[in-house]
């Protein structure tokens, strides 16, 4: 079942036109015609179960009908990872979201290959679609929300609106996850924090400690840091509950 997402301009009554990429792809790469189910999700997170009633060629016209489960995990994963080359920042997106992140934030740090820069708007704009593409596919209830690229200070800066910090550096050692997400609670909001291929100098680990943040490692092995921002979005969830875990 195909999932889309809407926002309150798109409704008028129990009815929701939906234009552009998404009504393109239901016309010309799904070939869906008047009758098809589809599935839509307002911004408040609220998905409904709705039927196709118009295909034009720019616009999707859908009328809404029952109620559908909250696929939504019950703490708040934030994902703060290092900018990446290449399409690896892409492929983080992707993943995170399906796994359940509600929001990224990007960041610059000392061993960053990639850099912010001046096309950083139009980045923006090419990594809503790829998380809102997956929210989709993985029949999400939200689409992730993501921070404009920030630099390290001000990264830590956004330390104080999370409860829970977790800093994944190979220099910690052998100190695990589990007991720094033990006891966490429904609602509660979790910054995981990844670094760049080069990994991280002592002394962020040390500005991130200092902090407020805990630091822990994903094993004995050097991971590629795409890898790690995929797993540690992963064991956090599952040490959470909300993957099978606890």
């Amino acid at each position: 079942m195909s999932r889309f997402f809407y926002t309150a301009t798109q409704r008028h009554n129990e009815d929701v036109t939906l234009t552009g990429d998404d009504a393109r792809h239901l016309s010309r790469v799904l070939r869906a015609s008047p009758g098809d189910a589809v599935e839509l999700c307002n911004e408040s997170g609220q998905c409904q179960a709705a039927q196709i009633t118009f295909v034009g060629k720019e616009s999707v016209t859908c009328r809404l009908a029952s109620l559908l489960p909250d696929r939504e995990s019950g703490v708040r994963v934030t994902l703060a990872f290092a900018l990446l080359k290449g399409e690896k920042t892409d492929f983080v997106l992707q993943k995170a979201t399906e796994l359940g992140v509600s929001a990224f934030i990007p960041f610059s740090s000392t061993r960053c290959v990639a850099r912010i820069d001046k096309k950083a708007r139009d980045k923006l704009v090419r990594w809503d679609k790829i998380v809102r593409s997956a929210a989709g596919q993985s029949l999400r209830n939200r689409v992730p929300v993501i921070s404009p690229p920030l630099d390290w200070p001000q990264l830590l800066t956004e330390f104080q609106n999370y409860q829970r910090i977790v800093f994944f550096w190979e220099g910690e050692g052998d100190k695990p996850l589990a007991p720094v997400l033990k006891g966490v609670l429904p609602g509660e909001n979790i910054l995981l924090i990844t670094g760049p291929e080069g990994g991280f100098s002592r002394e962020e680990a040390e500005e991130a400690m200092a902090s407020g943040a805990n630091a822990v490692t994903l094993g004995p092995r050097i991971l590629r840091a795409e890898t790690a921002a995929v797993v540690s979005v992963a064991v956090a969830l599952y040490e959470a509950g909300e993957m099978g875990g606890r």
